[in-house]
């Protein structure tokens, strides 16, 4: 391995993407297959990742360890010069535990780094050939999820607030709380919407489920949806088949840097 991408006495949190090995950037794959420790969340990690580092690499499930043992365990690491991944399931930059162990390795002045990875909503657009933006449909995205476990959510952050824009919405760690889900956006989206329900994306267990949006609440039950999917939901999503709306960036009478417009006829 070029060892540009590798430092000793460094921390890398790599984004596992959805699952699928062959979905990791080439610079994780790099990483993690120098790393002498991985840190993974068991309930959330494709086990086939873990066949990535070489064979007397020390691997860490966090999903049954608290915080501070987290922390214990990558300071060793770290003070022992071990090259170190820390997977994330998706990209560590949303709905990820990656601000509150960066924030220990900030007070100790340690060296580390973030490596991006494909989070669900993409995945599931490229899965199901959509695309969450369309011209003259929605160019606005909205990533969220609805109120948990995890605590209250910021203000005007709720998901009927943020349904009033009729943005495409991408619904993350919700599908436990579906009914009220839905009532919310049934206050500013008419019944049928294009929705997407994603579940498994990438790996052979995927599910992938077009409906309209006064369907989801009996296709979640009638299929066991109840968490680590992803809700999609706008008519941006319906486009994929659809040649109604050309981007202007292509048309022959759009000029730009690069090429001229031709003349209307």
């Amino acid at each position: 391995m070029d060892m540009q991408y590798t430092e000793k006495c460094k921390i890398y949190f790599i984004g596992a993407g959805p699952g699928d090995p062959e979905l990791l950037t080439v610079k994780a794959y790099k990483i993690l297959s120098a790393s002498g420790c991985v840190f993974y969340a068991g309930s959330l990690i494709n086990k086939e990742l873990l066949k990535i580092p070489s064979s007397d690499c020390i691997f860490y499930d966090m999903s049954g360890m608290c915080f501070e043992e987290i922390a214990e365990k990558i300071e060793m690491m770290y003070d022992a010069g071990t090259i170190t991944s820390v997977l994330h399931a998706g990209d560590s930059s949303l709905y990820s535990s990656i601000s509150e162990q960066a924030a220990l390795l900030e007070i100790k002045q340690a060296n580390y780094e973030i490596i991006p990875g494909v989070t669900a909503a993409f995945a599931a657009c490229a899965s199901n050939k959509s695309t969450l933006t369309l011209p003259d449909v929605s160019q606005t995205v909205i990533f969220c999820r609805a109120a948990g476990r995890t605590g209250k959510l910021p203000d005007g952050q709720d998901i009927k607030s943020l349904a009033s824009h009729k943005a495409t919405m991408a619904i993350y760690l919700s599908f436990g709380l579906i009914d009220s889900v839905v009532s919310d956006l049934l206050e500013s989206y008419d019944e049928n919407t294009y929705c997407l329900i994603a579940k498994d994306v990438s790996l052979k267990s995927e599910i992938l489920i077009e409906c309209k949006l006064k369907d989801v609440l009996n296709i979640a039950k009638a299929k066991s949806i109840k968490n680590m999917a992803v809700l999609l939901v706008g008519n941006a999503l319906a486009g994929k088949y659809s040649i109604d709306h050309k981007s202007k960036l292509y048309d022959e009478n759009f000029f730009h840097t690069f090429r001229k417009a031709k003349k209307s006829r």
